[in-house]
């Protein structure tokens, strides 16, 4: 796993985070639309997309969750800067 420079760190983790409020919106509004078939397409889009960026971010700066990581791989925190230095 590499560590990228904080400003292309910085560009994926906002990518991450609009792709996840996107889908959440999307999820809030299927809760009281479930048979909208046009949000239901969008939603499987958002997931798609929020999985993309997530992969992204992680692939070049670090896991942002425990499961981030590689089932052969691990995160070593002593290597680089630390993710809360990083941002």
């Amino acid at each position: 796993m590499m560590v990228n420079n904080s400003q292309s760190c910085c560009k994926l983790l906002q990518a991450v985070d609009e792709a996840s409020f996107y889908m959440q919106d999307l999820k809030l509004y299927l809760d009281t639309h479930p048979n909208d078939a046009v949000a239901v397409k969008m939603f499987r889009e958002a997931v798609r997309q929020y999985k993309a960026c997530k992969e992204a971010f992680e692939n070049s700066c670090y896991p942002l969750q425990a499961s981030g990581t590689k089932d052969n791989d691990c995160w070593d925190w002593l290597m680089g800067t630390w993710p809360p230095k990083s941002l």
